[in-house]
C-alpha cells in the first residue's frame, strides 16, 4: 500500500468517524426530546388513583421545539405539544405548563386558546400534572368492527 492509498484510508476513516458520531448526536438530541413529552402519560400513571381532579384552561399553544410526532398507540401521528394552563380554583398553582403528545385529528379541540383539559395534579407537588384520560382523552380510538 503506498502512501496515498494510506492518507485516502485515514481521511475516509475519519470521515466515517464524524458522520458516526454525528448520528449519535441525532438519536441522542431526538430522544431527549421525545422523553419531555412522553414524561407526562408517566407521571399520570404514577398517581393512578392519588392524584386530584382538576382542570385547566389553554392559554397558550406551542409545538415541540423539533417540530416532534409520533405515531400513537393505534398508528396514527401523534403531535407533541407544551400547553399553558391556566389552572382552576382552588388550585394552590395559577398555572401549569404541560408538555404532552395529542392525536393530529383531536388537535382542533385541544389545542386551542380557551378549551378545558381535565387534569390530575400531584397533591404533594402542586405544580405537577397530568392529563385525565378518562376525561380528556388525548387519542382517537379505533373504529370496532
Amino acid at each position: 500500500m503506498d502512501i496515498w492509498e494510506q492518507i485516502l484510508w485515514a481521511v475516509f476513516a475519519v470521515m466515517m468517524g464524524g458522520a458516526l458520531m454525528a448520528g449519535v448526536a441525532v438519536v441522542v438530541a431526538a430522544t431527549s426530546e421525545q422523553r419531555k413529552y412522553t414524561q407526562e402519560r408517566r407521571i399520570g400513571e404514577t398517581l393512578g388513583n392519588a392524584g386530584v381532579a382538576t382542570q385547566g384552561t389553554v392559554t397558550q399553544v406551542r409545538r415541540s421545539e423539533h417540530q416532534l410526532t409520533s405515531p400513537g398507540s393505534h398508528g396514527q401521528r401523534m403531535v407533541a405539544l407544551e400547553l399553558t394552563l391556566q389552572m382552576s380554583p382552588p388550585s394552590p398553582m395559577p398555572s401549569v405548563v404541560l408538555r404532552t403528545m395529542i392525536d393530529e385529528l383531536l388537535l382542533p379541540r385541544l389545542a386551542v386558546p380557551g378549551a378545558t383539559i381535565h387534569l390530575l395534579q400531584d397533591p404533594a407537588n402542586p405544580a405537577v400534572v397530568s392529563v385525565d384520560r378518562l376525561r380528556t382523552p388525548l387519542e382517537v380510538q379505533p373504529a370496532q368492527g
